[in-house]
């Protein structure tokens, strides 16, 4: 019966060593069994090695966890195997209950998300984990940990050269780490759980330890512009107020009629003179990523622009000093993420104050309550009021970010889901901005400020299993609200009925620097002309083309990690999302689909397809993603007609 009992625990400690790679590829085959038939070539190398420096991570433990146990060190040997158990335990069940959960790996974004704002995380975890899944991963940890006991405990295997093969693991495992980490770019998605897990931890841990970007260069300092004095005695103000993540589909002036989050505005835009009020219907963000999208706000340069530009280029209140405004940005941000400060650092602003310099705790996200800011901003118009001052300021909010935390009294709607939460947000913006018009309008602001408001992007409330903005470039992240106020001191200035028509036209975040260079009458200036002769946007008080191009991008060497592209042009909206593997291609009728729940690019021909692509064929950044994934951008001789002018589709043969 011993004898007996030895051969079972003999053949149970021989097979147990092998349990660990079965679980992380039979898993990943399990739950990504529709995706893995999809890779391609490229893809399919890349997932074998990602396998094989699995394999090799684990026996790089197995002899760690073998040596600790013939050393006779205890309490190290248990130590590590629990960091070991655990380290797999967590790479599994968050990779794959992640994927479950949005249809992707956690990427780059996520591993950042958890270094910078590990509140907001731990949050998320906490609402997302079920009973189940908690018991799941008990069960996990429980298997893994016995199988890794008995794969340890036995005697060391009898081999020949034995330091040799244990050098050679280490020296193969920090070469296939190099190799890995610095291809993570397009193939984020093809990795095993734990080595998907190790690559984008280490990327996050490095930049988090060396205050550098692998593999993102992020903002840096900026070329100061040579704008040079212009003579100029202006006459009225520039405001400019954005908001954070603020999307449209969820405020009642664009028709959302679940709660009422908006009788502010809803009752300013319906009441006020429609010729000094201007609503845009149809405005989007060029991208959905505060760190593109808040830089191209304010130096009209889009994201899908050469990034030189982006840091060369004069910032919003660099064109209100040389016109001779008094300056100021008020935000509630901190400014230190992702080097926001740095990048303003010598922009030459008059007043800069953010959550750093008000001293205050963070209220939500990484910035103080909005409230703090409001009372700032009227503080600083106040002295320049007194000292009789024109300015060309921005004034800056958060509160509509995730989690869209408001205060007590602002939690009108009771909250079961995402969308209540945000709806609150909705409206607690709403009352701050009733506050921020009713200081301007008492004082007298109102009668010669023009005021710009907007988002720098909109957010995803599971309309596509998603929940944010970063990973999405759908609709509901792109769809903005824009509202420009022009003074009574301008009306016969500024081509109003022109403003009035590009109301019904697609208009972009881009479109705000040639605006305001028309309105402070800057763009015959030679030195002006020099930066806003190449800009992709279009002035607002100009007639804007029906059929317009507007190209949307959370990547450039600012932001390397590949989201994808899209571009909206007349009605349709063209979508290739790289957040899955291999990457996807979509296509929605935004007149007769607003909520983009139709795909109507399966049912094209490739040739076809290739006219959609064609369309981007000079944006670099767009380009590049379609070689990086192989995707074809450049037509045949004899091609199909796509016709987008106008947002008329004329669909081919095929279709």
């Amino acid at each position: 019966m011993g004898s007996y009992k030895k051969n079972i625990l003999g053949m149970v400690s021989k097979h147990s060593i092998w349990v660990v790679p079965a679980v992380i590829l039979l898993t990943d085959i399990i739950v990504r069994d529709e995706i893995l038939p999809g890779f391609k070539p490229l893809q399919w190398a890349f997932y074998f090695l990602s396998f094989v420096y699995s394999i090799i991570l684990y026996s790089a433990v197995i002899i760690l966890l073998r040596l600790l146990h013939q050393l006779k060190s205890k309490a190290l040997y248990y130590f590590v195997l629990f960091l070991a158990v655990t380290f797999y335990t967590f790479a599994i069940i968050g990779s794959y209950g992640y994927y479950s959960y949005t249809g992707i790996m956690p990427n780059f974004f996520v591993f950042s998300f958890i270094f910078n704002e590990p509140l907001n995380s731990w949050t998320i975890l906490a609402g997302g984990v079920t009973k189940g899944a908690a018991l799941g991963g008990i069960a996990l940890f429980v298997v893994l940990g016995i199988s890794l006991w008995q794969a340890t405990i036995k005697e060391p295997l009898k081999y020949k050269y034995q330091i040799p093969v244990r050098i050679s693991v280490v020296v193969l495992f920090l070469a296939i780490s190099g190799f890995l980490h610095n291809n993570t770019r397009f193939n984020d998605q093809v990795y095993v759980s734990d080595t998907n897990t190790i690559a984008f931890v280490w990327r996050n841990l490095y930049n988090h330890l060396t205050g550098d970007s692998l593999g993102s260069a992020g903002l840096q300092s900026r070329n100061k512009p040579k704008l040079g004095r212009i003579n100029s005695n202006p006459n009225f103000n520039v405001l400019l107020i954005v908001t954070e993540s603020l999307r449209k589909l969820n405020l009642n002036i664009y028709g959302y009629d679940k709660r009422t989050t908006t009788p502010f505005l809803s009752k300013l835009v319906t009441s006020a003179d429609p010729n000094r009020y201007f609503l845009f219907k149809k405005a989007y963000s060029n991208s959905s990523s505060t760190l593109l999208s808040f830089p191209s706000i304010l130096t009209g340069v889009s994201p899908s622009q050469p990034v030189p530009m982006t840091h060369t280029y004069p910032l919003f209140w660099e064109y209100g000093k040389a016109a001779n405004y008094s300056t100021f940005y008020i935000t509630s941000h901190n400014l230190q993420w992702n080097n926001f400060e740095g990048f303003f650092k010598n922009s030459g602003i008059d007043t800069l104050w953010d959550k750093e310099k008000s001293g205050l705790k963070v209220f939500n996200d990484i910035g103080i309550d909005d409230r703090e800011t409001v009372k700032e901003f009227k503080r600083q118009l106040s002295e320049l009021k007194t000292d009789k001052k024109k300015f060309a300021g921005v004034l800056h909010f958060n509160t509509n970010h995730f989690p869209y935390l408001v205060p007590e009294e602002s939690r009108v709607f009771a909250v079961d889901t995402p969308v209540d939460q945000y709806d609150n947000s909705v409206r607690h913006m709403d009352k701050l901005l009733e506050e921020v018009y009713g200081f301007l309008k008492e004082d007298g602001f109102l009668e010669n400020t023009v005021v710009v408001f907007t988002s720098d992007h909109g957010e995803a409330l599971f309309e596509h299993e998603y929940l944010g903005h970063i990973d999405s470039n759908y609709i509901e992240t792109v769809s903005i609200p824009m509202l420009l106020y022009i003074p009574p001191v301008l009306k016969d200035s500024i081509n109003l009925q022109a403003i009035r028509r590009n109301t019904e036209k697609s208009v972009a975040n881009t479109d705000l620097i040639p605006t305001i260079i028309d309105i402070l009458n800057l763009e015959n200036n030679s030195n002006v002309r020099s930066y806003t002769s190449h800009l992709e946007g279009k002035s607002l008080i100009k007639d804007i083309s029906d059929d317009r191009k507007i190209i949307i991008t959370n990547n450039n060497e600012i932001s390397l990690y590949k989201v994808g592209i899209s571009y909206i042009k007349g009605n349709y909206h063209y979508i290739m999302n790289m957040t899955s593997s291999p990457a996807q291609e979509r296509l929605f009728d935004l007149s007769t689909d607003p909520l983009e729940l139709k795909d109507l690019w399966a049912n094209f021909s490739e040739d076809s397809k290739i006219r959609y692509r064609e369309e981007v064929k000079d944006c670099n950044v767009c380009t590049d993603l379609f070689t990086s994934q192989g995707i074809s951008y450049k037509r045949s001789e004899n091609s199909d007609t796509v016709n987008l002018k106008g947002g008329n589709l004329v669909q081919p043969a095929s279709f």
